[in-house]
């Protein structure tokens, strides 16, 4: 509860109605127990998603278990799967080796989380820095220097373009399930790839979380035409997390956030999609050193980015049998 209150009087005051956490925890855990908990005293202003233990993978009914828990997660509320970068770059099977995100003994997870309704949300990879060298030439060097376990250089960690490879073959063989590849298709760096998955593959959203820094650093125009071109396969995400011992306010930090800083995180978010203004500070400071330019976004193409896509996606579908008006946009 006190985390809760915490990210409250933050959304509270930048101006978030509703909001949708994606790390409910695995079926089981105090996390899931929590989250289910909070669903009751939020109700419609939240929605959740569940995430998979992978402690028993490889184990005789792994996938099994899964299933079941996804099953009941469905029935106690959840509206998707959450799937950490720790598949492809921590999971590893018996043997010893790196699972890889589209190894064949995980397709029946997949595919029910389609039948069930349940949207796969997956992270996939980092920015393009995090597979170099921890240097200080490295541009992401103060944001390493800290989160050291984000750096999957060296070793049999998988390249970024196999991990890309390996996101694209799982989207393809389940046409039938509906994915978020979080943080801007994982490869906000190279918005042509983007535009490729989501022209290719009708199933695929993406979200905008801790990415402003990434492709706020194209060219203003051609992003402002991105997201008008893509306006109804896009939303707003953040990569904020309130815990009882602090915030997170899309990456790591070298001070401790506080509520004001909280604001401001999502007042540069709100800058960045409504304002032209020039060179302007990103959300996330540590995560790069340069500034970006505001792409002013059309009132209608804001509204889906910040309300409608996610409204339509986990919000519309759980709020029918109350009988619900759509929600009021979020700005």
């Amino acid at each position: 509860m006190t985390a809760l209150a915490q990210a409250l009087e933050v959304m509270e005051k930048s101006g978030v109605t509703r909001f949708v956490g994606f790390s409910g925890g695995e079926v089981g855990s105090l996390r899931y127990a929590s989250t289910v908990a909070m669903k009751r005293v939020l109700g419609d202003r939240f929605q959740f998603l569940v995430n998979i233990d992978w402690d028993g993978f490889g184990a005789p009914g792994f996938v099994e278990e899964t299933l079941h828990n996804l099953r009941q997660a469905s029935g106690e509320g959840a509206r998707g799967l959450k799937i950490f970068k720790a598949l492809g770059l921590k999971v590893r099977s018996k043997d010893g080796k790196l699972v890889a995100v589209d190894d064949p003994v995980l397709d029946p997870i997949f595919d029910e989380c389609g039948k069930l309704g349940l949207v796969v949300a997956i992270h996939v990879a980092d920015p393009v820095a995090f597979f170099q060298p921890v240097t200080p030439e490295n541009e992401r060097y103060d944001e390493l220097s800290i989160a050291s376990s984000w750096s999957f250089y060296g070793g049999d960690f998988p390249s970024f373009a196999d991990l890309m490879a390996q996101q694209e073959r799982r989207v393809a063989r389940h046409p039938g399930t509906t994915f978020i590849l979080v943080h801007m298709g994982n490869n906000a760096e190279d918005l042509g790839y983007v535009a490729r998955i989501l022209d290719k593959y009708p199933n695929v959203l993406v979200n905008t979380a801790a990415r402003v820094p990434e492709f706020g650093r194209h060219p203003a125009d051609q992003v402002r035409a991105f997201f008008i071109k893509y306006q109804d396969r896009i939303m707003f995400g953040s990569d904020f997390v309130s815990t009882p011992h602090g915030m997170q306010l899309g990456s790591v930090s070298d001070t401790e956030p506080t509520i004001p800083d909280g604001i401001i995180f999502f007042k540069r978010h709100w800058e960045y999609f409504e304002t032209d203004h020039r060179q302007m500070d990103h959300p996330t400071p540590i995560q790069g050193k340069w500034k970006v330019d505001g792409i002013r976004l059309p009132p209608d193409v804001l509204r889906k980015l910040y309300h409608d896509v996610a409204w339509n996606l986990f919000f519309a579908q759980a709020a029918k049998p109350h009988g619900l008006p759509p929600a009021p946009v979020v700005r």
